[in-house]
């Protein structure tokens, strides 16, 4: 006796095929059909016994789609970073090169099977500081959004900085600040302070400056569009800048009056061997010193959230880390950063 079940599939659904010849006498058939419809009744004669064990594969394929929804023993929790930093607009190369700094690092740390697994949140700043006023409400309505890095920029980063105090979001940023007065925010990349000190043989009292009017010669971190037109004006008021100096747009717009412009960044001297290898094969272009900085926050940020998952708790933490040595550079013809202190 041979039970035989046949399914095809063709364009209008599945279609009973009539079985060839066998020799052997054929006790039940059952066919199924699918169309547009939906689903025709068996042809054939009934066969309570197919029908039996077809509920059991459904309910066994159910019971194995809801074991496969319950989370593995062995998974490590997720949480999430944030990112703010320019992804479109002019000072896009400066955002991707901080953007592929954090990716990399998270990779080696997912990687490795470290706990707990870390993914990113990046957010688009524009380059505009009153859309990186607002970004920090997107980020902390997230409650696995952890801690945040960026903006790079200087004129961004001030204006991020009274929401990501006020939603009390942990921060490393990635650009100068006047000060280090917020009790949520790290100026990894140093104070004004700090880059006055650093660029003082370049631009001796000049203070650090985010917009215009300029009071005096000035340390400008803010826009590179601004910048530009400082140069090729009055290039006497703007002696140094910083990050800001290494932007392909400011060379395009200031054109030869960016050749020998003096520039300063924190840049880590403590980053892996391989750093630079690592970053090529993930970028496909080498590291520019923004990526070091962005790679050594990240790293950072990974060694607070190993131990601690309260943003309360990593805010205290933010405070025992120290920003790196400021270092200064120089754009001299199609170099944007030739190293002028020692190197990194």
């Amino acid at each position: 006796m041979v039970v035989e079940r046949t399914h095809a599939l063709n364009i209008q659904g599945i279609s009973s095929l009539v079985p060839l010849g066998t020799g052997l006498p054929l006790v039940a058939k059952m066919t199924y059909a699918l169309n547009i419809q939906g689903i025709s009744p068996p042809v054939g004669r009934r066969n309570d016994g197919g029908r039996v064990v077809v509920l059991a594969i459904v309910f066994g394929l159910l019971l194995l789609a809801l074991s496969a929804c319950a989370p593995l023993e062995n998974t490590p929790p997720v949480v999430k970073i944030g990112l703010i930093a320019p992804f479109e607009g002019p000072s896009r190369p400066l955002g991707y090169s901080a953007l592929n700094g954090v990716r990399l690092r998270l990779q080696q740390w997912n990687d490795a099977g470290n706990s707990p697994r870390v993914e990113l949140v990046a957010l688009n700043d524009n380059g505009d500081p009153d859309l990186a006023a607002v970004l920090p409400e997107q980020l902390a309505v997230d409650p696995d959004l952890l801690l945040v890095l960026g903006p790079p920029q200087g004129h961004t980063a001030l204006a991020a900085l009274p929401a990501l105090t006020k939603n009390e979001l942990p921060t490393l940023s990635l650009a100068p600040l006047p000060d280090d007065s917020s009790p949520w925010v790290q100026p990894y990349a140093g104070v004004d302070a700090d880059m006055q000190a650093a660029l003082a043989r370049y631009a001796p009292e000049a203070p650090v400056a985010r917009e215009l009017p300029l009071a005096g010669p000035s340390i400008w971190v803010g826009d590179a569009q601004t910048l530009a037109g400082l140069v090729q004006a009055t290039p006497e008021m703007a002696p140094a800048a910083g990050v800001v100096a290494a932007e392909p747009a400011f060379a395009a717009w200031a054109a030869e009056a960016a050749d020998g412009m003096v520039w300063a960044l924190a840049v880590p001297d403590d980053l892996p061997p391989d750093f630079a290898a690592s970053y090529q094969a993930l970028a496909g272009s080498p590291p520019q010193p923004l990526a070091a900085l962005a790679y050594a926050a990240t790293d950072r940020a990974l060694q607070l959230i190993a131990t601690q998952q309260e943003r309360s708790g990593l805010a205290s933490d933010l405070n025992a880390i120290p920003a790196p040595p400021i270092q200064v550079f120089q754009r001299q013809g199609g170099d944007c950063c030739l190293l002028l202190s020692p190197d990194f």
